[in-house]
């Protein structure tokens, strides 16, 4: 039915029979990218290219051939010194994994203003290209060309954890043109500094934020909770439900790590209750696999075991591992050894 709805060019039919298989392989998501890249809907190809769970050549060879005919065809009609036009061809081309086109259009470009500049910026850090792009950032500089929010945010996710003086550069760029209480440049800039150790930053930073939305908050809490600030996460928390900032999920894991980490037992067993009973935030297994990590660092091994065993979802791998370890640390053979059959 695929097939005949592939060959008819009837491509929403094919995606209503492609959404009813329930795991499509390698090969049926490239017929249906191959599809969409013969009618032009480049837009639908990518959609569907970023949802597959593993990629081939072929699938790879079907983006990369869409990207050429939608290029060959703006180079056509006259529309590539367009800069919007560029822009877009240049996150193309970084999309499919091809920065050597991303270049090319890049350099072909008659007028590179901030958003020619911001995609290949942007790009270059999609593909893990991070010292080119601070070099892309670097130069648009030199060029006199403003940054824009995003040219700031794609700087700083090359920035982390790489260059801290690069970063702390980029955010007084920032605070100079204005952005300084942005919220999404600040959250990025929370990011940045947890990144590059240094919570001192990161929490300077989130102060700073004018309207801090939930991203802010959790930003800030998982930070302290990587870097042993299990107090400053708890203060964070609490200033954050006064604010009447609805918790999450993600609020929840940081909250659970920041106790776990350092060594707050009963304070993980107070949030894992209180969550727990909230119907707002689900309750998954990550979040289970924190509280085992909290209790199996406490040396409470036993009722580590017996929360895995009473979980409403099923354990994996991950779980009796982060039991298997706190049971070589507190030399409990008994549990590991369970742990051990568990995980055979």
């Amino acid at each position: 039915m695929l097939s005949d709805h592939l060959k008819n060019q009837n491509l929403d039919q094919a995606h209503l029979v492609f959404n009813e298989i329930p795991f499509p392989s390698v090969d049926l998501y490239t017929m249906m990218i191959t599809g969409y890249v013969q009618i032009r809907r480049l837009d639908d190809a990518l959609k569907l290219f970023y949802e597959m769970p593993e990629k081939d050549t072929v699938s790879w060879n079907s983006m990369i051939k869409g990207c050429v005919q939608i290029h060959g065809q703006i180079v056509k009609l006259g529309y590539c010194f367009d800069e919007f036009v560029a822009a877009s061809l240049i996150t193309l081309y970084a999309n499919c994994k091809q920065m050597e086109n991303s270049y090319r259009v890049f350099n072909e470009s008659l007028h590179k203003n901030v958003v020619v500049w911001t995609a290949l910026l942007t790009g270059c850090g999609l593909n893990c290209q991070h010292e080119d792009a601070l070099k892309v950032f670097r130069d648009m500089m030199k060029w006199g060309v403003l940054p824009n929010q995003l040219s700031f945010i794609s700087g700083l996710n090359s920035c982390g954890g790489l260059d801290l003086d690069q970063g702390k550069e980029t955010q007084t760029a920032a605070v100079n043109l204005g952005f300084e209480t942005d919220v999404f440049l600040g959250n990025s800039l929370i990011v940045f500094y947890t990144k590059c150790r240094s919570m001192n930053g990161g929490v300077s930073v989130f102060k700073r934020i004018g309207d801090k939305n939930i991203v802010s908050w959790n930003s800030t809490i998982v930070g302290c909770a990587q870097h042993v600030c299990g107090m400053w996460a708890l203060t964070l928390f609490n200033r954050m439900t006064r604010t009447g900032v609805e918790p999450d999920e993600r609020t929840f894991t940081g909250l659970l790590s920041a106790c776990s980490h350092s060594g707050m037992l009963q304070k993980a067993r107070h949030f894992i209750k209180f969550f727990c009973g909230r119907k707002s935030v689900e309750v998954k297994l990550e979040h289970y696999a924190c509280m085992v990590d909290a209790l199996g660092r406490s040396g409470e091994l036993e009722e580590a075991e017996e929360l895995i065993k009473n979980m409403p979802v099923q354990a994996n791998k991950t779980v009796w591992l982060t039991l298997l370890g706190a049971c070589t640390m507190h030399c409990n053979f008994d549990v590991a050894e369970r742990a051990a059959r568990r995980i055979n």
